[in-house]
């Protein structure tokens, strides 16, 4: 007995059949298949492109007693480690550097094995998948770390810190991603079956 789904389109339960169309309206009931692979190869291309700028761009700039001064992630990885907060240093690389490369990475070896089955068995798939899926709920910490940073430090003249374009860009990176893991579905076992 195949599981009924419901078409994002007019809203009707059904039985999928191969077509994975809607047999009320016509259109495909969902992003399953080529439909969604299309959607996160789109989703995670963009974030790829944002990735040079979210590096060579300064993500803040911290004031203070009147001299200003940019970092880039890589910049502001160095000056933590050579204030000697090593174990912040490899959190901020970890998560601002390491983390959106590998999850990419790992979406693009998923995409590229949903597009050639013979590459990665589907329970395999659906592993890795479940990986990126998971880093995800992790990927905002940057984000929110420079937004805390800029609420909190407001000190008139003292000090101050903004956010810069570097960090839209590596928010950009993050929320693409994150759609890009959500627009593909790998396939279940009738799926499987069914090919």
């Amino acid at each position: 007995m195949r599981p009924s789904i419901e078409c994002p389109s007019c809203r009707q339960s059904f039985a999928p059949d191969k077509s994975g169309r809607c047999p009320h309206c016509g259109r495909r009931a969902g992003p399953r298949g080529s439909e969604g692979r299309r959607r996160a190869l789109a989703f995670g291309l963009a974030a790829v492109f944002l990735l040079l700028p979210a590096y060579a761009l300064p993500v803040l700039s911290i004031k203070q007693l009147g001299q200003a001064e940019a970092d880039t992630i890589l910049s502001g990885v160095v000056n933590l480690w050579r204030a000697g907060l090593w174990g912040l240093a490899l959190v901020v690389f970890t998560a601002s550097m390491v983390v959106p490369t590998f999850k990419l990475g790992v979406l693009a070896v998923v995409l590229a094995a949903s597009r050639w089955p013979a590459v990665l068995p589907p329970d395999k798939l659906r592993r890795l998948h479940g990986v990126v899926a998971l880093i995800g709920r992790w990927s905002m910490l940057d984000v929110f770390l420079v937004a805390f940073l800029c609420g909190i430090v407001r000190f008139g003249a003292v000090a101050t810190v903004r956010a810069q374009p570097g960090a839209v860009a590596f928010g950009a990176v993050v929320i693409l991603t994150m759609l890009a893991t959500a627009a593909y579905h790998p396939p279940d076992d009738t799926e499987v079956a069914s090919r």
